[in-house]
């Protein structure tokens, strides 16, 4: 069971008991749980289920209960976007060569809408908030050490060695990029909640995640990182002081780029480290070229496809079996989100995408430049990291398709609660 008394600072406002914590302590700690345990995802099943997905399983039939027995009236976020991300890809699905493989990744996207709607939900309360914020924290560090253990060890199912990857690390997840996102977002997670609460625990923390996320060799998620901190820094600089600060900071930023455009070729570092002796550093940014030419000749290929498949799209999970068909130059899923719904649900699909995520930083935004109520900025201390999360997040979009991601929905669900919750 878990020790309500024991979560967060502390002094606690007497009122903050939105949750009826008796009956919700069961869906508080597996939902508690999932969190700790979202890099879990191998080994892999049929239609690519890991052993989190059991976990989220649980916490989703916890929450039911709890909701059905609890009285508490349910918000469901995002749900007018995602209805139409849904419908594009039923649609496009009911045409395309692939009917099958469509439904199963449109019942995998209602199972992750659900995921959030239940973290949102169960995070109603700034006590309950608080204890997703510090579950994420403290166990992304544990995870991040279990990565440099495994690498210590050589073992390759912390440290996700692969044949296809080289160097590479993934952790559990199934991606080196993927892991790389999950480090970031933890990254700014730590940053937004304070956790650890001891500023030099916090800047180890963060020397590890970055450390990890390196190790991946992902340069998607080096770019996520340079624009989250940027983003999370102009908006705490607005917070503390307003306007100008915030202008300081973008300026200071405009130069900062300015001057690393001007005298640094990233080409010629590129160059250099393909031909480095280390292999992390061949493999992660030495691969930057390598990698923006095979986008570039995927981006190439999915015009055509784009073309000739409609406005409607031909349903998720199309565009690899399309290309094995024509017989294309590179066969791939599109990696990207904003491809992907485009090509495999046509134009409602991408208006959908970006529905979504308008809706999402609109909301991210709000809580930023609002003043927080008390209890909930004792949880959330630096909500403008959150926005930096999710602008890192977009970022990414284009080198993974992050909205399959369980953490993503994860971050999106607690964006939508310190919205949600602390306006009620």
């Amino acid at each position: 069971m878990i020790d309500v008394a024991a979560i967060g600072p502390r002094v606690w406002p007497a009122a903050d008991r939105p949750v009826p914590l008796e009956r919700g302590r069961r869906a508080i700690a597996t939902t508690a749980v999932a969190v700790a345990m979202l890099p879990l995802t191998v080994p892999r099943g049929p239609a690519n289920l890991g052993p989190i997905d059991a976990l989220i399983a649980i916490s989703l039939l916890a929450c039911l209960f709890w909701a059905g027995t609890s009285g508490q009236r349910w918000h469901f976020p995002y749900a007018i976007s995602m209805t139409l991300f849904l419908a594009a890809g039923a649609l496009g699905a009911l045409f395309g060569p692939v009917p099958e493989a469509g439904a199963l990744a449109i019942v995998q996207d209602i199972f992750l809408l659900a995921w959030c709607w239940a973290v949102m939900n169960i995070g109603r309360s700034s006590l309950t908030l608080r204890l997703l914020l510090k579950t994420w924290a403290y166990s992304s560090i544990v995870w991040a050490g279990l990565l440099f253990v495994g690498l210590a060890v050589s073992a390759t199912f912390l440290t996700g060695h692969s044949a296809q990857e080289g160097s590479r690390t993934a952790l559990t997840f199934f991606n080196p990029n993927v892991s790389a996102n999950y480090y970031f977002i933890s990254i700014m997670i730590i940053w937004a909640s304070g956790c650890p609460r001891r500023r030099g625990f916090r800047f180890a923390a963060y020397g590890l995640l970055v450390a990890a996320l390196i190790s991946s060799g992902s340069n998607s998620g080096i770019v996520s990182v340079i624009v989250g901190v940027a983003v999370a820094a102009g908006l705490g600089a607005y917070r503390r002081g307003g306007a100008a600060p915030a202008l300081t900071v973008l300026a200071l930023f405009l130069l900062g780029s300015y001057f690393f455009a001007s005298t640094v070729s990233v080409s010629e570092i590129q160059d250099k480290a393909s031909a480095s002796r280390y292999t992390f550093l061949r493999e992660g940014i030495g691969r930057g070229a390598g990698s923006v030419s095979e986008r570039t000749t995927l981006l190439h290929e999915s015009i055509p496809l784009f073309k000739r498949g409609g406005l409607l799209g031909q349903g998720p999970a199309s565009t690899k079996p399309r290309l094995q068909e024509e017989m294309a130059p590179l066969v791939k899923e599109a990696h990207d989100d904003y491809l992907a719904a485009l090509l495999e649900r046509g134009i409602a699909g991408l208006a959908a995408v970006l529905l979504l995520l308008v809706t999402i930083g609109a909301r991210a935004m709000s809580v930023t430049t609002r003043r927080l109520g008390q209890s909930f900025a004792v949880a959330v201390i630096r909500p403008n990291a959150l926005v930096g999360a999710f602008a890192g997040t977009v970022v990414a979009g284009t080198a993974i398709e992050s909205l399959h991601l369980r953490h993503v929905w994860v971050l999106f669900a607690l964006i939508a609660a310190v919205y949600t919750w602390d306006r009620d």
